[in-house]
């Protein structure tokens, strides 16, 4: 119940279709009966009054008529449930799909791309199998095995409880076969999950694995994870192909007693010759029903663990979604307000936030004096207050790992802060619609991701109904334009996965161009420069200057050349506003945006020199 309880709602919209192809079931099943009943009159006939022809082709046009209704019938049966099953695994794809794109980042954290990639394909797959030839098999031999059931007690009570006795045999090995199945496949699918990821990070990390020679290396760890989903399907195939055998054993079984009790019986004169007959026609009826039954069984441990693992995505809610209440006509206009901000961070819930709290503690030198405990919730971020008026400018500085990135994206709401408040326009970004509050945000990040689409198309994600002067514009400004035109087709040049054919300054030049034709309210660079030149930044800024006027922007940058010209820069460091100020006050504090300044400019002697 429970299992269906989870599928209910993709099924109802099919019931009509479903119920039409019981129907089917139902009607062939009734046609599939009345054969044994004709063999037996038949074989009455010719044993009573010997062979006349005409009788033998009376018979054999009825037996022909009632095998050619079935046929029809079954066609119907299959085409309904079996189209409604495809139907089904369209809807559930869908909506899987679109339930994955609104859960929240720590969702993704914990969940590795293959494992989820099997969700969508492997696991559905096995649903719709059992949804389509499974429930089909289910109803047909169910309705086979009852009627015919039936009917051989009318018969032959004695004859129809050897059958009956022996069948609930196989049903009990089913169920304690398939118990085991079901947790074994769960354990395959998991496993898969695994391999696949290992493939796609392999696939999408190639560049840095034969620059570091690590080939063979990758090879043998992901033949250790094949080895082991070898191992876990092996042992299913075990479990599934004893059912084949019993199956066998069974039918044997009731064929060797309905035939040795079936002939005293007719020796006797209990029983007619017609009518064991009838019984021996049954029974051949039914062995591919309870094979169907068997196979069914398999389809439905398949199925029953594949839909736990679906269901596990529906059923989630994501931690950052639009409030009920929320304004439906809110506009981001670009003022920005931190109050007293706090985010703690459980750095073992993913393999990054474990990567983040020791970047975290290297840049502040606290590894040695204090390592988290696993699981133990440590402050990333701390009363962090400022303010950024609507149209000026805000820098964010500080050592790797301190926490800018996850600062700027307290403003999104990547993640929403465990104390204090984020407010854009004087409101609590927690009360907003996540759509407008994103869509007024521009984002670049420092690792950029681009779509294997052309070059257009990464620019117009965010606007694809952009005309021709506004992308032009957004190269400009990005400097993009500079490289375009070496592109085999310009602007409209494909691109490999993830952007695998460009430079990393050519990544983000595409991202600031992307961010740049959205016309945000609030432009944030995430250390957007990081991978090009020092002239080539300056270019840009100077474009973005302009851009900016008018529109807030955050700038987060390693170089101190890339922030002395904002309105207003904060230092981070080990989790707290150190210093604030503009570039020329935080100079004459001379605190540690002055002591960065001066290692700047020292190392650009010596790369001068």
């Amino acid at each position: 119940m429970d299992q269906l309880r989870r599928i209910w709602p993709f099924i109802r919209r099919y019931r009509w279709r479903m119920t039409f192809g019981l129907i089917c079931a139902m009607a062939a099943t009734a046609a599939a009966a009345t054969i044994p009943q004709i063999l037996r009159y038949a074989v009455d006939d010719l044993n009573t009054r010997g062979i006349v022809l005409d009788q033998l082709l009376g018979y054999g046009g009825l037996l022909l008529l009632a095998a050619t209704i079935e046929g029809v019938l079954r066609y119907g049966q299959r085409t309904q449930m079996i189209g409604a099953s495809h139907l089904i695994d369209f809807d559930m794809r869908e909506a899987l799909f679109a339930r994955l794109l609104t859960l929240d980042q720590g969702f993704f954290n914990k969940m590795h791309t293959g494992d989820l990639m099997t969700r969508v394909t492997n696991d559905l797959s096995a649903v719709r199998m059992f949804l389509g030839p499974g429930v089909s098999n289910l109803a047909g031999s169910t309705l086979l095995i009852v009627t015919a059931a039936t009917l051989m007690f009318l018969t032959s009570p004695l004859l129809a409880l050897v059958v009956v006795l022996l069948l609930p045999m196989v049903a009990v090995l089913f169920v304690v076969i398939g118990g085991r199945m079901r947790a074994i496949f769960r354990t395959v699918q998991d496993q898969f999950g695994e391999i696949s990821t290992r493939a796609q990070e392999n696939f999408s990390g190639i560049r840095t694995i034969k620059a570091y020679a690590q080939e063979e290396a990758e090879i043998g760890v992901f033949r250790e994870a094949n080895e082991r989903y070898r191992a876990l399907n092996l042992r299913y195939v075990l479990l599934s192909g004893m059912l084949w055998p019993i199956i066998g054993l069974m039918l044997g079984t009731i064929g060797a007693f309905v035939l040795l009790i079936g002939g005293r019986m007719v020796a006797t004169g209990e029983l007619t010759v017609g009518e064991l007959v009838l019984f021996n026609a049954y029974l051949a009826q039914l062995g591919w029903p309870v094979i169907a039954l068997g196979w069914t069984v398999d389809l439905y441990q398949q199925g029953s663990a594949s839909l736990l693992r679906i269901s596990e995505v529906l059923q989630r809610r994501p931690a950052i979604a639009t409030p009920p209440g929320a304004p439906a006509d809110f506009i981001v206009e670009g003022e920005i307000e931190f109050r007293d901000v706090g985010l703690r961070f459980v750095y073992e819930e993913s393999k990054e936030g474990r990567r983040e709290a020791l970047a975290h503690q290297h840049a502040n030198h606290t590894l040695e004096e204090h390592v988290p405990h696993p699981g133990a919730p440590e402050w990333v971020l701390r009363n962090i207050s400022f303010r950024v008026p609507r149209g000026s400018s805000l820098a964010i500085v500080g050592a790797t790992g301190v926490g800018k990135t996850t600062l700027v994206n307290l403003l999104a709401r990547v993640r929403d802060p465990d104390e204090g408040q984020v407010l854009v326009d004087g409101y609590d970004v927690r009360t907003l619609p996540l759509d407008a509050l994103r869509r007024g945000i521009g984002y670049v990040p420092q690792d950029t991701f681009l779509f294997s689409v052309p070059v257009r198309e990464n620019v117009t994600f965010g606007r694809p109904d952009a005309t021709e002067e506004q992308i032009e514009y957004a190269l400009t400004v990005s400097r993009l334009s500079n490289d375009v035109g070496q592109f085999p087709d310009g602007v409209d040049t494909l691109i490999g996965e993830r952007g695998v054919t460009l430079s990393g300054g050519q990544k983000q030049r595409t991202a600031i161009a992307r961010a740049v034709l959205r016309d945000p309210a609030i432009l944030v660079l995430d250390d957007a420069l990081s991978s090009v030149d020092t002239h080539t930044a300056a270019e840009i800024l100077a474009g973005l200057r302009e851009l900016m006027k008018g529109r807030t922007s955050i700038i987060i940058a390693q170089r101190i050349a890339t922030v002395k010209d904002a309105d207003q820069i904060i230092v981070l460091h080990d989790g707290a506003i150190v210093e604030c100020g503009t570039h020329r006050e935080l100079l004459e504090y001379g605190g540690r945006y002055a002591d960065m300044y001066r290692r700047e400019l020292l190392q650009a002697e010596l790369e001068e020199e």
